[in-house]
C-alpha cells in the first residue's frame, strides 16, 4: 500500500483560511527553500493540522509546542531520528513521509534512515544513535520507562532541559500518530513523489 492509497478519510481538515489565524501562519508565509522544511514552502497548511484545527482550542495548546520542539535544544538530527523512529514503530505513514524529508535536510544519511526498521541494535549504529532509537522502542514498551542503560548514556550526552525535549518528542509524535492513524489523514497531494513506509 503506497501513502495515499487509503479509503475514505474519517475526517476532513478544517479549511486553511480558519486554520492559519489560529496558528498566527499568515498566507504568505515562507519557509526557507533550503532548510530542513523547504518541502512545504509555499505549500498550504499541512493536512494534519487542518485536522487539529477543527478543534481550535485544541491546536493552540498543540501548535506551540511543537514549534518548541523544532526550535529546540535538541540537536535537528537527533530529533528527527527519534521521530522516525516514532513513526516507523508506529507505522505512520504520513510521519514517515514528511520527516524523511526534514531528517535528510538534517543530516540523516539515506542509509541511516534505512536503518531505522532493523532497530537499536542493527549494525552500524553509533552508540548514540542507539540509545535514541531505544528511547522510543522503551518508552513503548508495557513498562513505559526510558531503562537505566539507556538514561545513563543520555545523561553522559545531555543537560536535563534536553532530556526532557527528547521525551515530549516521543510522546508528542506518538499523539500525532495515533491522530493520524485514527482520522485517516492523507499525505497531501501538494507533496511529490512522498517516501513510503518500508
Amino acid at each position: 500500500m503506497t501513502p495515499r492509497q487509503h479509503t475514505r478519510p474519517r475526517m476532513t481538515p478544517a479549511p486553511a483560511e480558519l486554520v492559519r489565524p489560529v496558528i498566527g501562519m499568515p498566507a504568505d508565509a515562507q519557509n526557507d527553500p533550503d532548510g530542513p522544511l523547504s518541502h512545504v514552502v509555499g505549500s498550504p497548511v499541512p493536512n494534519i493540522l487542518g485536522i487539529i484545527g477543527n478543534h481550535p482550542a485544541l491546536l493552540r495548546g498543540v501548535f506551540p509546542m511543537m514549534s518548541a520542539l523544532g526550535e529546540g535544544r535538541l540537536p535537528l538530527r537527533d530529533s528527527e531520528l527519534v521521530v522516525l523512529g516514532v513513526g516507523y514503530y508506529l507505522r505512520s505513514h504520513y510521519e514517515w513521509a514528511h520527516h524523511v524529508a526534514i531528517g535528510s535536510k538534517a543530516g540523516l544519511t539515506a542509509d541511516e534512515i534505512a536503518r531505522i526498521p532493523a532497530g537499536p541494535d542493527a549494525p552500524g549504529w553509533s552508540e548514540h544513535d542507539a540509545a535514541l532509537l531505544r528511547v522510543v522502542e522503551e518508552l513503548h514498551s508495557p513498562r513505559a520507562r526510558v531503562s537505566d542503560r539507556t538514561w545513563r548514556h543520555l545523561t553522559s550526552v545531555y543537560d536535563e532541559q534536553q532530556i526532557l525535549e527528547l521525551l515530549v518528542t516521543v510522546g508528542s509524535y506518538s499523539m500525532l500518530a495515533y491522530i493520524i492513524s485514527s482520522c485517516d489523514v492523507q499525505i497531501e497531494d501538494w507533496y511529490a513523489d512522498p517516501p513510503a513506509l518500508p
